[in-house]
Formats: structure tokens, sequence, C-alpha cells
């Protein structure tokens, strides 16, 4: 019975001390809703200086290019491996182009490039006047004057390097690059700034030179292999050509020559087989560059821009209504907390 007497007793006291501390709260009501309301208005200010973000995509694949079959049967009875090992050990095979498109070379040879037919401005320049460094750098006189479009990727001066390494790990931050499907061969690369032109032109120049740097190297081998029998033709070609004047001429000799002479056919002779000898050779070459001409069709990828983004792109920016709210309820929860607290010292102190 105590017990219970006890508990309904300390059950009085918690309800009398909530009503208390509510009283205490409404003697100062109008102070936790000017707080409040300073608080909203503070959390309007910020969402609204808030510079809003733009989403920047691009989709490609990249079709490899396949040989194989007939023409590598073709091949073989020429002596040509036709396919044979190219693309094995590529920088760009499998999850490495992801890699590549995403690193610091390429991010720097990106923003190297032009912003726009102004030659004067490359897209570094754009992105540290949009991001406030170049304001910062002005202000240094070790620093300004910087414009990066005098310079290429690989004679940058120690300060624009430096510089630029800071810029390259901004972009890098926001940019990402993905497989949206892991069995699909479709490669989405993002990147979000504060300039809308800034991020589609930068988006599109990444994956333009990326694509370029990955069909070169995908051809490399088999593009040098045709230039070489290219040449290697156009050289037997002329010589062919002055060769069979030379076999002419000589048979006009002949036509003229007296028949008792014994050595008169001999010029002939040698000229006609040597007229042969360039014609079987030049007609091996020029069917063996058919076939790396061929060889290289095919192994050349093949890129297509599936998806892209297109003016205006999409915005993001923080909701006002969200951060007036927030900055309200957070002004007014920290009101009240301080309040108590400085009820309960005053209550210790009097105890």
């Amino acid at each position: 019975m105590e017990q219970h007497l006890e508990n309904e007793i300390s059950l009085k006291e918690l309800l009398n001390e909530l009503a208390a501390i509510r009283g205490y709260l409404l003697l100062y009501w109008k102070l936790i809703l000017l707080i409040s309301a300073v608080g909203a208005g503070i959390g309007f200010y910020i969402a609204y200086s808030i510079k809003p973000l733009y989403h920047a995509r691009t989709t490609f694949v990249a079709e490899e290019g396949k040989t194989g079959g007939t023409l590598a049967s073709l091949a073989g009875q020429f002596g040509l491996e036709v396919g044979g090992g190219s693309s094995n050990g590529n920088i760009f095979a499998g999850e490495n182009l992801l890699l590549y498109i995403e690193s610091e070379g390429l991010v720097r040879e990106t923003l190297l490039t032009p912003y726009d037919n102004d030659t004067s401005t490359t897209l570094a320049d754009k992105f540290a006047v949009f991001e406030g460094y170049q304001e910062r750098w002005n202000k240094n006189e070790k620093v300004s004057p910087i414009n990066f479009s005098y310079f290429k990727a690989d004679n940058l001066p120690r300060k624009e390097d430096s510089l630029l390494q800071v810029i390259i790990s901004s972009v890098k931050k926001s940019l990402i690059v993905t497989k949206p499907e892991k069995k699909a061969s479709f490669i989405e690369v993002k990147i979000v700034s504060k300039d809308e032109c800034w991020s589609k032109t930068f988006v599109e120049r990444l994956v333009a030179i990326a694509t370029k740097h990955y069909v070169i190297s995908k051809t490399k081998v088999k593009a040098e292999n045709v230039m070489l029998l290219q040449k290697r033709a156009d050289s037997l070609g002329a010589l062919l050509n002055s060769t069979t004047y030379t076999a002419a001429a000589s048979q006009q000799v002949l036509v003229d020559a007296n028949p008792a002479l014994r050595t008169a056919p001999v010029n002939a002779e040698i000229s006609t087989r040597q007229k042969m000898m360039l014609a079987t050779i030049f007609a091996e070459v020029v069917k063996n560059l058919e076939l790396s001409k061929f060889s290289l069709s095919q192994e050349t990828p093949v890129i297509q821009i599936v998806d892209r983004s297109y003016l205006p792109l999409k915005r993001e920016k923080p909701s006002k209504l969200v951060y007036l709210l927030v900055g309200g309820f957070l002004a007014g929860f920290l009101t009240v907390l301080f309040l108590l607290a400085r009820r309960w010292y005053k209550n210790i102190m009097v105890s």
C-alpha cells in the first residue's frame, strides 16, 4: 500500500513538473517565436544563396571489332595472322576503360582544351572563374596572372601545374563513370558543376577524347602494318612501271639488232625477267595490303553515342521551403533547450 502511495506521489510530481515547464516556456513564447523566425529566415537565405548545380551526362557504347572465321583461314594461306592478340592485354580492355575515362591524365587533357571558339580560354580557366579560384589567385601577387591556354598538357610550368592539380582534384570529385547495367556494354559519364554550359561541354569533350584514344589504341598495330604495306606497294608499283618501260625499250632494240649478235637478246631477257619478278612480288604485297585493310576495318571499334544531355540541363538547388522549415525548427528547438537548461541551473542554485 505504501509502495503504491509513493508511486502515485511520484506520478503527481512528474505531472506537476511538466505543467511547470509548460508554464515556464509559455512565459517566453514570444522569444521562442522570434528566434524561430530568425532561424527560418537564415535557412531561407542559405537556400537562396546556394548556387544551383547542373548535371550533364553522356552514354555511349563501344562495339569491339571482330575478326576470325573465313578471314583468318584466307589470311593463313598468305602467312598472315588476322586478329591475333591485338586486343589482349589492351589498357582499355574490360573495366580499364572506366578507370581511364576518370584518370587524371585524361581529365587534364580535357581541361586544357578551348572552352569555345575563343581559344584564349580553356575549360580549366572557365572552371577557375565560376568556382572562385581565379578571384583568390588574382589577390595573390605571387600567383596571378593565370591563363592555362598558353600551355599544353605536357609543358606546364610548376606554378600552373600545381594550380591545375587543384582544379583536377575538384573536377574528379564530381565526375562519375559507371556501367548502368553490368551485363551491358553501355558506359555512362556524368559531371556536376555550377555552370550549365561548362558541364555539357566538359562531359562531351571528355568522352570524345577518350573514345578517340580508345580507337587508336585498338587499331594501332594494324594501322601501322597497313601504312608499311602501302608504302611498299607504292614503291614496288613505281619500280614496276619503270621496269616495264625498260623491258619495252629492250624489245625495241632487239627488233633492230643484227641477228648475228648472240648477246643482243640478253638485255631484253633480263628486263623481261625482272619485270615478271616485280609483278609477282607486287601482286603478293597488294594481296597482303588488302587483307590488312580488311583486318583493320574489322578490328576498328564502333563508338555509338546512345544518349546525351540537352539544354537546359537537370538543375539541382535546395528547396527554400525545406530550409525555411528546418531553420525555424532548429532555432526554436535550441531556444527551448537553452531555456530549460537555464531553469534547471537556477533551481539547483536555489536548492
